[in-house]
């Protein structure tokens, strides 16, 4: 990314990017909050969503609007315009680290947020060297293409920490289903529940949405179970 493309993706993230139609917010206080399929402490104060697709709210949807969580977040890309992990640090006090291969987004992200940007290879970096909880609340997988994430998931110490949700793109509908496929068995053989398959956006199925059954109970996930075929990230959150 050249420099002045750094400065155009300043001026919307600082300027007109909350209220444009095809970048703005997928939530809103206002017109959302009363549809919200399951309340969690704290939507009263939540004004807007970041997240491409919702899983900001997800998160906090299961985690019962947890404040002071921790995250990894796997392919950070711009550090708010649907940042998956922004609304989490800024309104609900959460720490974590952010990875991004492209030196100029890290850089970038970095002037803007609190919590860091690390620029590495997600697929070779050692995890272990982090010092992080056994159980994290959050982890996004959101690399590209899907050969990446899936190399990125395998790269992780999984059988010593533990993600209370994971939110996992899989581009299926661009990539094909194998590394769907493999992804699912490699989660599931940890132990994690598939609450959400197959969540689109705009009608393309892109991505799954897990949880820890040990830590989020089942009263807060089984309502946001769906059929196999996809479901819009606005119709799991909202009714």
């Amino acid at each position: 990314m050249i420099t002045g493309e750094i400065k155009m993706e300043a001026h919307e993230l600082e300027g007109d990017w909350p209220t444009s139609p095809n970048w703005g917010p997928r939530y809103s206080k206002e017109n959302d909050h009363s549809k919200l399929r399951l309340d969690f402490s704290g939507s009263e104060t939540v004004e807007n969503n970041y997240s491409q697709t919702f899983q900001d709210m997800f998160v906090l949807c299961m985690l019962d609007g947890k404040r002071n969580g921790t995250y990894l977040e796997l392919g950070g890309d711009k550090p708010r315009k649907l940042n998956n992990t922004y609304l989490l640090e800024s309104e609900f006090g959460w720490t974590g680290n952010s990875f991004e291969i492209e030196e100029e987004k890290s850089e970038y992200f970095n002037t803007q947020r609190k919590n860091k940007c690390i620029c590495t290879d997600a697929t070779t970096y050692d995890y272990a060297s982090l010092d992080y909880p056994d159980q994290i609340d959050y982890l996004s997988l959101d690399c590209d293409p899907a050969e990446v994430t899936l190399r990125c998931l395998k790269k992780l110490p999984l059988d010593k920490h533990r993600f209370s949700v994971i939110t996992y793109e899989t581009d299926v509908y661009q990539d094909g289903a194998d590394h769907q496929y493999e992804q699912r068995k490699i989660l599931q053989s940890h132990g994690y529940q598939l609450v959400v398959r197959n969540v689109m956006n705009e009608g393309h199925p892109f991505e799954d949405w897990w949880v820890d059954p040990t830590v989020v109970p089942e009263e807060r996930w089984k309502p946001f179970k769906f059929g196999s075929l996809g479901t819009e990230g606005r119709e799991v959150i909202l009714l």
